[in-house]
């Protein structure tokens, strides 16, 4: 009968530490050092995809000659190289656009300085503008982050942004965030394929997800099971009568011998 009482007991201590933990501190990049140099890769160029929606604008000194590369955009007056509002062009199934007087252009698997270029070149060949400048802007560079960090979907300025920047800007992690192994889920080509990212090491800065593309979804894993609302309310009140009992068991358990 006292074996059994003393396993009893050991298995109630045992539970001790168990209903008093806590989540480990967050503790980023843990293995980067003071005062030593690394190698910063700049942020690769964002290649376009089917349904993406880009602006390009058409700007030359005269502002009559550009007008027909800017359909329905219209202009702003001022001097030398005017002003033009950018029309939207949605990346077909095929990769194609439809441009003004160019016609069907590929554009899928292209930079947006590639596109520039290719527009300039050909608007300066075919003799409708001597120098043109062309503007392009990806206009749907959104990143959807859900679990365990601020949930939503971010609208992203400019063609770069990396996963430490979309931490920040969704409020931070939480304690119960697993950032040793950070999903990243990108679709490339037709074909879907899910990253891990320790943002605890320094080797994030070579991840290929670390700077974010087009449509990436972040998913911030939690540490352990989650429990709902009434389940994490039941252990909050049951953790501390459990350390309770074990420590009244464990004294009684000495004062007996």
């Amino acid at each position: 009968m006292k074996k059994r009482f003393d396993l009893w007991i050991l298995a109630a201590v045992a539970i001790i530490p168990l209903s008093c933990s806590t989540p480990a501190k967050i503790s980023y990049m843990r293995d980067l050092e003071y005062d030593v140099d690394y190698a910063v890769k700049p942020a690769p160029e964002l290649k376009l995809k089917q349904d993406d929606r880009i602006s390009i604008q058409v700007f030359s000194i005269d502002e009559e000659l550009a007008a027909p590369f800017n359909t329905g955009a219209g202009f702003k007056g001022g001097e030398g190289i005017g002003s033009a509002i950018s029309s939207t062009y949605l990346i077909d199934p095929e990769g194609n656009i439809d441009f003004p007087v160019l016609g069907k252009l590929n554009v899928e698997g292209k930079t947006l300085n590639e596109i520039k270029k290719e527009i300039g070149e050909e608007i300066s060949r075919r003799g409708y503008i001597r120098e043109p400048v062309v503007k392009a802007d990806i206009e749907n560079f959104t990143i959807t982050v859900i679990g365990e960090i601020g949930e939503g979907i971010m609208n992203v300025d400019g063609n770069s942004i990396n996963i430490l920047q979309v931490i920040a800007r969704s409020g931070g992690v939480t304690q119960t965030s697993r950032i040793p192994d950070v999903m990243v889920v990108r679709t490339e080509n037709g074909i879907r394929k899910a990253y891990s990212i320790n943002l605890q090491s320094k080797d994030l800065f070579d991840s290929p997800v670390f700077y974010l593309q087009q449509n990436d979804i972040v998913y911030m894993k939690p540490w352990g099971l989650q429990l709902s609302n009434g389940g994490d309310l039941f252990l909050k009140i049951l953790s501390p009568v459990v350390a309770s009992l074990s420590a009244i068991s464990y004294m009684l358990l000495w004062t007996s011998r």
